[in-house]
């Protein structure tokens, strides 16, 4: 859902209407509805929060340093690649 949907969405409830109405005004289930209301109270705001999902592996000075020794030696196998990176799991 956009951020106006869900503005609208904490607009409609503060109006008091419930969730049934909400859900069927806006075309979603029930449940987005209440998730969206659970997480604006839980934040106070009803954009995407950054940071969430799985964090990655390599640092970006790492990737770099892949990048540029597989530019330089396009056969470059994975093993010998992960061998030569300082024991960092590629």
């Amino acid at each position: 859902m956009s951020e106006n949907e869900r503005a609208l969405v904490i607009k409609w409830s503060k109006d008091g209407k419930s969730l049934q109405e909400i859900a069927s005004l806006i075309g979603k289930s029930h449940g987005c509805i209440q998730k969206i209301l659970q997480k604006y109270l839980r934040t106070g705001c009803v954009a995407n929060i950054p940071g969430i999902g799985s964090k990655e592996i390599l640092s970006t000075s790492a990737k770099r340093k892949i990048i540029r020794s597989v530019k330089k030696n396009p056969l470059l196998s994975a093993p010998k690649l992960a061998s030569s990176e300082n024991g960092k799991k590629i």
